[in-house]
């Protein structure tokens, strides 16, 4: 009993082996192809969150280029620097002075806009300070800051398009589109 024991237990441990070596054999032929969907699971995860952080940088760069056309209208740039003792060209200064310190402060954000956006935006900067010049070399003697500013809101009122509204409407347009 003990040899047919032996011989079964011999038996057992070639099938196991052979069992074994039929395992790894097939784990050294499938994990190749196992790996290789891992990985591009991985990079196919990775890029989705790249896309969706992209898509947030951009949605936020929008919406400060929004804000930026708000805060460049003259009416808001004006307020915000208006003093009684100011005297006019020091006024308009600080004003022109405003809307490039808020330009620059939002320079970065042509990275992740269009270039007709970012285009706008300059544009509408580079309008609003030439009308603050324009409309201060047009005064005549002294005038009073409350004039000057009457006369710039009354020039913006003036146009067939509001510019600042219209630059919202193209960045708008961009983020919802």
């Amino acid at each position: 009993m003990s040899k047919e024991f032996v011989s079964f237990f011999m038996q057992v441990c070639a099938f196991a082996l052979g069992g074994f070596a039929a395992f790894l054999l097939g784990f050294k032929l499938v994990w190749p192809r196992v790996e290789a969907f891992l990985l591009r699971l991985k990079i196919m995860h990775r890029d989705v969150a790249l896309e969706k952080d992209a898509r947030q940088m951009q949605f936020a760069a929008y919406e400060r280029l929004l804000v930026l056309a708000h805060r460049m209208e003259p009416m808001l740039v004006l307020a915000r620097q208006h003093q009684e003792d100011l005297i006019l060209p020091l006024f308009v200064s600080r004003a022109i002075q405003d809307i490039e310190s808020e330009y620059q402060h939002n320079f970065a954000q042509q990275l992740y806009v269009s270039d007709e956006a970012w285009n706008a935006v300059t544009k509408l900067k580079v309008n609003t300070i030439l009308l603050l010049r324009n409309v201060l070399d047009k005064q005549d003697g002294e005038v009073s800051v409350d004039q000057y500013v009457a006369d710039v809101l009354g020039h913006v009122r003036s146009q067939e398009q509001n510019p600042y509204q219209a630059t919202q409407k193209i960045l708008k347009r961009e983020i919802n589109g």
